[in-house]
């Protein structure tokens, strides 16, 4: 069922790339759903490197400042996505942010209305106590 969670989370999130370069002027994706898929697989690659980078960083103490290099990083990860396959072509920083800005909006969204009409895969839901 792990493989079955990954890959669902995985075309949400291509999804959640093929909306924002709709949306976005500045983004464009070339060669519809399998170019999709490549780069959210390469997003989420990316976002797992920056994960195991960033826990050895230290956090900053304020709040704003978190939200920043948090904006700042996953800015930074959409454009290195961009300039690593030509499927994906970003127009400058700011648009990269942008684009991850909107990614995550429409990936929660997705996994908000996937939660609601799939069942329940979660094995550990089905086990009983004791």
């Amino acid at each position: 069922m792990v493989w079955l969670s990954l890959l669902v989370r995985w075309i949400l999130l291509a999804a959640a790339v093929a909306l924002t370069a709709w949306v976005m002027p500045d983004v464009s994706l070339e060669g519809g759903a399998l170019a999709a898929l490549w780069v959210a697989l390469l997003i989420a690659l990316a976002n797992v490197a920056v994960e195991m980078l960033l826990r050895f960083l230290p956090k900053p103490g304020s709040f704003f400042l978190l939200a920043a290099l948090t904006l700042a990083v996953n800015g930074l990860m959409v454009w290195l996505v961009s300039t690593l396959t030509s499927y994906l072509s970003v127009d400058g920083f700011l648009a990269a942010v942008g684009a991850a800005i909107l990614i995550s909006i429409f990936s929660m969204v997705l996994a908000a209305a996937a939660a609601r009409l799939l069942p329940d895969t979660d094995s550990r839901s089905d086990a009983t106590p004791g």
